[in-house]
């Protein structure tokens, strides 16, 4: 029985994978923004790079793999921004890749904010790798010999506001209604494969050494259940951070980050699977690394800029 019910979860897996290919998910989705919203592109100020390698519901076969880079930068007496980021998703046989080149013209707003618009081009790659599939019936005419693969051009765009302790956003990222596995005969007439996401943060000092530090990130598609992550961070004299995210209907997530020098934070983070899923797995975990370079930038005329960041 317990064999049926993970081949009917693995099923469901590769089916969602097909119908959310480009939906990738980060429990450190703070500083993975650049894929979720171009608009924040140049936002951190001087130029910055990160990496996650997330590994979901581990010891599931077939579960979803993730790994993704990202660099942007501002130009223009910093008044636009550009990034580029990497994303290669490994979920059963579905393998999909995403190559993004994102742009952002900033400009000020009351109150010290600063308003960001951006626009992102993005390559897909999709590939379904068959030689992993176990057919019932060998020379099954339904299971092809071939390991094809789809390219697909997509467009995305996204606007950001932010100040010294807070940040908001609204993207999407996709807004052509594509599917990367026509080639394969598993594509569903009538599925949307946009989605929306609606970001904010805000940061409180609790006193001198303590901040704290909430957010939240929404997914919204009409062909899937409503997704939230409700996250918390406490920070402590800048340097540690542990907090958690609640993933709705899914994970709890327990969260910690260390600032290894002004420039180097490197993070870990630990989602306790709350559905029927926890009894295959123990979880998924997650690490993240991200590098600010610290260098004064023409814009600011030899003044050294912050590059602790917390957003």
């Amino acid at each position: 029985m317990k064999k049926i019910l993970l081949i009917s979860i693995l099923s469901s897996l590769f089916c969602f994978a097909v119908q959310a290919q480009n939906d990738v998910q980060f429990t450190n989705y703070n500083f993975s923004k650049l894929i979720y919203n171009p608009a924040y592109a140049g936002s951190s100020g001087m130029p910055s790079m990160a990496a996650i390698y997330r590994n979901q519901w581990v010891a599931l076969d077939g579960a979803p793999k993730t790994l993704h880079a990202n660099f942007h930068m501002p130009f223009f007496e910093n008044k636009c921004g550009f990034g580029i980021a990497i994303t290669s998703d490994q979920i059963g046989m579905v393998r999909s890749n995403l190559l993004d080149a994102s742009y952002a013209y900033r400009f000020k707003t009351g109150g010290n904010g600063v308003m960001s618009l951006g626009v992102t081009g993005r390559l897909e790659h999709g590939k379904v790798d068959w030689s992993e599939a176990s057919p019932l019936d060998l020379g099954d005419e339904f299971v092809p010999n071939v390991n094809a693969g789809n390219f697909q051009p997509n467009f995305g765009f996204g606007a950001y506001y932010e100040r010294s302790n807070l940040y908001a956003g609204f993207s999407i990222p996709q807004l052509i209604n594509s599917s990367l596995y026509q080639q394969e005969d598993i594509n569903n007439q009538g599925i949307d494969y946009r989605t929306s996401y609606l970001m904010f943060g805000y940061l409180m000092n609790l006193n001198k050494d303590i901040k704290f530090q909430p957010g939240v990130l929404l997914s919204m598609n009409k062909q899937v259940p409503f997704e939230a992550d409700i996250t918390a961070n406490f920070i402590f004299l800048n340097t540690f951070w542990i907090g958690g995210n609640y993933r709705v209907g899914d994970s709890f997530d327990a969260m910690v980050q260390y600032q290894m020098t002004k420039e180097m934070r490197a993070g870990l983070s630990f989602d306790f699977t709350m559905s029927e899923l926890n009894k295959f797995t123990t979880g998924s975990i997650e690490v993240m690394v991200s590098y600010n370079i610290n260098k004064s930038l023409a814009t600011r005329k030899a003044e050294n800029i912050n590059n602790l960041r917390y957003f």
